[in-house]
């Protein structure tokens, strides 16, 4: 059964190994929705998808801008829907239905590193965040939120960037839950003392999502391809363990324990 979304800022979904190892990934996890950021590519049809990725796969596109940015999400047609709520050059958001999973909107975004454009993206997530339906936000937030997100580099500040995320977090009700795999989701490449290392990459839930009877695994991947891990968000179902009661013949002879049983 297919139970898995994936982010990646991928920095050139043409590339063969980024396309080889996408394919890897969504076979062994069971992708059945991706988001890929900074794609570099202005145009992208039917055939380039087919090569990407295969002909079960459905897709939306936000065009790069030159060489820089891009946004392609893709969701496998045969047992997904999606609707598209909003696209730009900073996310794409719509409702994606899921067989036996029910609505999910799902956003996919890629964070501009200028404050002040940054904030429409905050305003869009905040005008279709909802109480009623199971959401996810996921992608490249370009920002920190403490020191522990980095490792070397300047030393960490709280600027008015990780102020804003962490209030739009607060006040439209998004929560981690913490991951497995890799602390660090970008490096730059460089060795010894110029090497730095953050945590760019995240995937986020509402309230009514985590009230659901999923269990979630967020996943740091290895960095292939790219300079950034790709994230996957697993949803499994989960299942309450069985009680097991032991009764031995000697309890009857108890009184007390027929008020124990009727209490279990």
């Amino acid at each position: 059964m297919h139970s898995s979304i994936l982010f990646w800022r991928c920095r050139g979904a043409r590339k063969r190994r980024a396309s080889l190892y996408l394919k890897e990934v969504v076979k062994k996890h069971r992708v059945f929705f991706i988001g890929l950021l900074e794609t570099k590519i202005s145009y992208f049809d039917r055939k380039d998808v087919d090569h990407l990725i295969g002909s079960e796969w459905d897709f939306v596109q936000v065009p790069s801008e030159g060489l820089s940015g891009g946004i392609l999400v893709l969701w496998k047609s045969n047992i997904t829907g999606f609707q598209l709520l909003k696209a730009s050059s900073h996310l794409i958001i719509g409702d994606l239905e899921v067989q036996n999973k029910g609505k999910w909107r799902i956003a996919t975004i890629y964070g501009n590193k200028n404050v002040y454009r940054r904030r429409s993206l905050w305003e869009s997530l905040g005008n279709y965040s909802s109480k009623e339906f199971n959401m996810v936000i996921g992608g490249d937030f370009n920002y920190i939120l403490s020191k522990e997100d980095k490792r070397g580099g300047k030393r960490f500040k709280f600027p008015l960037g990780p102020k804003e995320m962490k209030n739009f977090l607060s006040n439209y009700d998004f929560h981690e839950i913490g991951y497995v795999g890799q602390k660090f989701t970008w490096c730059n490449n460089q060795n010894g003392v110029d090497r730095i290392l953050e945590r760019l990459d995240r995937c986020l839930l509402n309230s009514v999502a985590l009230n659901t009877p999923n269990q979630f695994v967020v996943r740091n991947l290895a960095r292939v391809a790219s300079d950034h891990c790709p994230i996957l968000l697993n949803l499994m179902k989960h299942h309450a363990s069985k009680k097991v009661l032991r009764f031995e013949d000697i309890w009857a002879s108890n009184k007390a324990s027929v008020a124990v049983v009727k209490g279990i």
